[in-house]
């Protein structure tokens, strides 16, 4: 992979993010756990690239993201959408999703996991949490997406790496 600025990074965000996914990594290499995203955004704030992803409280790897300061956001070609899909309904706590798959999980200097088969990589660092409440919604139908009342957690991380497969 090679190191690329994030601000020259180009992405259809509504192909890659609303009709793919991307897998969402957190951990260390002897500990870490990856789920499927289909809820995030990516932009600029506070003068910084970064990017916002929404975790359920249920899912396993939320626990990661409260233990753990960075994470990476995978992008995948179309080829690992099995892979996506099966890191989308399946929980870590149940299976070991990474075997048998075809994807491989690589330490990025100790502070979390990429997988060396994705096309492009942003390493994440941790700046700010929030919790979606439902008292905020402005347009009440959205509340029809939390039938559990299980609210995502949004993580705001500063993107501080980004690789692009060669």
């Amino acid at each position: 992979m090679k190191e690329i600025n994030p601000l020259e990074i180009s992405l259809k965000v509504f192909d890659e993010i609303g009709k793919k996914g991307f897998l969402l990594a957190c951990g260390n290499e002897q500990n870490h756990n990856s789920m499927t995203v289909g809820w995030a955004s990516i932009g600029y704030l506070w003068r910084k690239p970064m990017a916002f992803v929404y975790v359920r409280p249920q899912r396993y790897t939320y626990e990661f993201m409260e233990k753990y300061d960075f994470f990476s956001i995978n992008f995948f070609h179309q080829e690992y959408n099995d892979v996506l899909q099966l890191f989308g309904t399946k929980s870590g706590r149940e299976i070991d999703k990474m075997h048998p798959q075809k994807i491989t999980p690589l330490p990025y200097e100790n502070k979390t996991i990429f997988y060396k088969e994705a096309e492009t990589v942003f390493i994440c660092r941790k700046v700010y949490i929030e919790d979606l409440k439902p008292e905020n919604f402005v347009d009440k139908s959205f509340l029809n997406n939390y039938p559990l009342q299980d609210f995502h957690r949004i993580y705001y991380g500063e993107i501080e790496k980004a690789f692009v497969s060669l």
